[in-house]
This record gives structure tokens, C-alpha cells and sequence, in this order.
């Protein structure tokens, strides 16, 4: 393989997914949580939360890899995962992840450039609490300082 396109690495990725079958409000995965791998979704919708109160939700379709950051840094995930609609989805376990990068460097370089794309989402989306929490601050102080 000389180079993988997107579609060339997802097809590879489904040869060694474990399918799994997943209902409507089932958690893949919470936010603080270990990483233990990440998911291919074939079918259906994840939606992706900052936190409990669903804050910023990103909606992931077909194609999407949902957990890779914190599966190949070995750590927790920033986001949970919940399924939105029935949904197919391939399980990818850290250790099978690990071992295809290690065999295949253009698969590596292809998730090399999607860990890129989704760390700078996921700076966007720290921004963006960022913000709001400055507003609510602003607001609180307002309204006290008309109470005061």
C-alpha cells in the first residue's frame, strides 16, 4: 500500500474490528474514563459530550473513529461517547491498534494525520468552555452587582 486515503485505512481498520451491535443511549465510553480502545462506527449515529450535561455535543456517522486519542496516548477519554440510534460499530482494542500501526507505517501515518485533525477539534471545542464559562461569569457578576 503506497499511500492510504481515508477509505484504505477504514477498510483495513474493519478487517480487524470486532463487530458489535449497539442500542440507542448505550455508553461506549465516558469522559475520565481509562481508554480500552476505540470504535469504528459503521452504522448509525455516536454522539460525542464534553460532559454529563451534553454540552457541545459532536453527532458521528458513518466512518467515524471515535476514542483514538486516548487509546494510543494510553490514557482517559475527554469525551463520552453515547449512541444516539441503533448503531453497528467495529471495536478496535488498544493492543490490536498498537500491533497494526507497528506492521503497517502508511496506516500509522494515516492515523498520525486523523490524531492531528482531532486534536485541533478538540482545542476548539476547550475554547469554546472556555468562553462560555467566561460569559456565566460575567453574568453572575451583573446580577450581583445589581443586588449590591
Amino acid at each position: 500500500m503506497a499511500s492510504c486515503s481515508a477509505t484504505d485505512v477504514r477498510m483495513l481498520l474493519e478487517q480487524y474490528c470486532e463487530t458489535l451491535c449497539k442500542p440507542k443511549s448505550a455508553v461506549l465510553f465516558r469522559r475520565g474514563e481509562k481508554a480500552f480502545g476505540a470504535f469504528l462506527v459503521l452504522s448509525g449515529h455516536v454522539s460525542l459530550n464534553v460532559g454529563d450535561e451534553g454540552l457541545f455535543p459532536q453527532r458521528c456517522g458513518n466512518g467515524a473513529l471515535l476514542g483514538l486519542p486516548a487509546t494510543l496516548s494510553k490514557g482517559v477519554y475527554c469525551m463520552t461517547a453515547t449512541v444516539m440510534e441503533d448503531a453497528e460499530l467495529g471495536f478496535l482494542p488498544s493492543q490490536v491498534l498498537e500491533s497494526l500501526m507497528q506492521t503497517n507505517p502508511d496506516v500509522s501515518r494515516a492515523l498520525l494525520k486523523l490524531l492531528s485533525e482531532k486534536t485541533l477539534a478538540i482545542q476548539q471545542v476547550h475554547k469554546a468552555l472556555l468562553h462560555a464559562q467566561k460569559e456565566r461569569f460575567r453574568q453572575v457578576s451583573s446580577i450581583l452587582n445589581r443586588v449590591t
